[in-house]
Parts: structure tokens; C-alpha cells; sequence
């Protein structure tokens, strides 16, 4: 029998992990998978084992997993294989993570019309990650960038928060001009909150955008990538990187 396992990072805060429960059911009614649980990384339950226990006693063998994650990175890339490798019993087909798609820029354009982006001359955007050891990361976070660009007619500056280049360094470089940023965050939260507490210090006019989220557009490319996986069949080897 088979089943699909939608995979997130999970948040310490209860109401996040709650707005992924409620935003991953309306995922699940457009599926005709027998067997459909959901499941988190980090710091909330079902964890990523528990989810895949609670298939198999249902009667699953074939698990499909989709990872849940904006971008690839150590999580989507390492993490998420090495639980899966605990059950060699199971034949799993693992997805990607939604990564560059039109509908990504298509909702960053909307958050920053949200925000009161007009495209003047004095108007810049900062496009702010998570940040990942992952190259693969970075490269599709610049496509992502550019495609952004072309839209807004606007130069997109990038930056991250765990990795370089920071975006309080990236902000504190962009003077006389109105910095639009710009989240790039399914769970919003603690990492909004340190942002805004440390452009604080930086000066000129700076406007927080609304981060991605788990916005309904999103369902179709979450249907998009588990579709992908019927291709391959799951190996670590395709997604450790060096």
C-alpha cells in the first residue's frame, strides 16, 4: 500500500506548527493517497519516525516523502535521508524541496505590494534566507532573486541569517534608500524578531514585508514535487553533499 509523509522543519512555537497542520490538510484533500501523514524535523511531534511508523502500521511499504522545505540544504539534503535510511524495509521515494518555481515569485511579489512597494528609485529590496552550507542552496536562492528582479523592475539584493552575507551588514550598506525586507521564511517567528530587533540599529527607512508563509498557492507545487518522486527511487547518494 502506499503512503505520503509531507515533511517540515517544525517550530517551537505551537501556533506556527499549528498553521503548517492546518495548511498541509487542505494539501492532503487534493490527494487520492491511501495513506497521507504529516510529520516534523525538528521540535514538534509526529517527528519524521514517528510519521513513518504510523504508515507502516497501517499497512504502508511504499512511502512517498516530500520535504516541505523552501530550498535544499542540510536539512532536506541530510537530515531527512539519514531518518529514512533507518527503515530498510521500506521502499521510499523521496521528493524535493519546492525550490525555484514561478509561484515563489509570485508571492513575493505580493508580499511586497503587501508592504507598500511602489518600484520608485528610492525603493530597494533585501531578500533574506535562512542560509545553508549547501551550494546548491545559494545558487537557486540567486535564481530566485533573479526572478524577482525582472518582475519588480528592481534590483533584489540577497543576504542570510546564519550564513554570510549577514543581512545586517547587507542593510547597513544599502543607505538613502527605503529597504523593503523581505522574508524568506515558511515559519515566521524567532528569526523575524531578531532581525527587526537588529536592523533597529540601522539607520534609514527599513519595512518588514510579510514572510512567505504557508500561503494556498504554495498546494499545487506541493502536489507538483510529490508527483516528481514516482521517477526515482530514494538514495542517500543523490542528496549527501560534499
Amino acid at each position: 500500500m502506499e503512503a505520503i509523509i509531507y515533511l517540515a522543519h517544525g517550530s517551537r512555537r505551537d501556533a506556527a506548527n499549528g498553521k503548517f497542520i492546518e495548511f498541509i490538510q487542505k494539501v492532503m484533500q487534493q490527494s487520492s493517497a491511501a495513506i497521507q501523514v504529516y510529520g516534523f524535523l525538528e521540535h514538534a511531534e509526529p517527528s519524521a519516525a514517528q510519521a513513518i511508523e504510523t504508515c507502516i502500521e497501517q499497512g504502508a511499504s511504499d512511502i512517498t516523502v516530500v520535504p516541505v522545505f523552501l530550498l535544499p540544504g542540510i536539512h532536506a539534503n541530510i537530515d531527512i535521508p539519514a531518518e529514512l535510511e533507518r527503515f530498510p524495509d521500506v521502499v521510499f521515494h523521496y521528493g524535493r524541496p519546492l525550490g525555484v518555481d514561478d509561484i515563489m515569485v509570485e508571492i513575493l511579489v505580493d508580499r511586497l505590494a503587501e508592504a507598500g512597494f511602489g518600484g520608485q528609485e528610492d525603493e530597494t529590496v533585501l531578500l533574506v534566507g535562512h542560509g545553508s552550507r549547501v551550494p546548491e542552496a545559494r545558487v537557486e536562492f540567486e535564481k530566485l532573486a533573479s526572478g524577482l528582479t525582472e518582475k519588480v523592475a528592481c534590483r533584489v539584493h540577497t543576504a542570510f541569517v546564519t550564513t554570510p552575507v549577514f543581512y545586517h551588514e547587507a542593510a547597513a550598506k544599502l543607505v538613502n534608500q527605503k529597504i523593503y525586507i523581505l522574508p524568506y521564511f515558511l515559519f515566521s517567528g524567532g528569526y523575524t524578531v531578531k532581525m527587526k530587533r537588529e536592523l533597529g540599529a540601522v539607520s534609514g527607512d527599513i519595512i518588514f514585508c510579510k514572510p512567505v508563509g504557508f500561503d494556498e498557492r504554495i498546494i499545487p507545487l506541493i502536489e507538483k514535487r510529490a508527483a516528481e518522486v514516482v521517477a526515482y527511487e530514494f538514495k542517500l547518494s543523490n542528496y549527501v553533499t560534499a
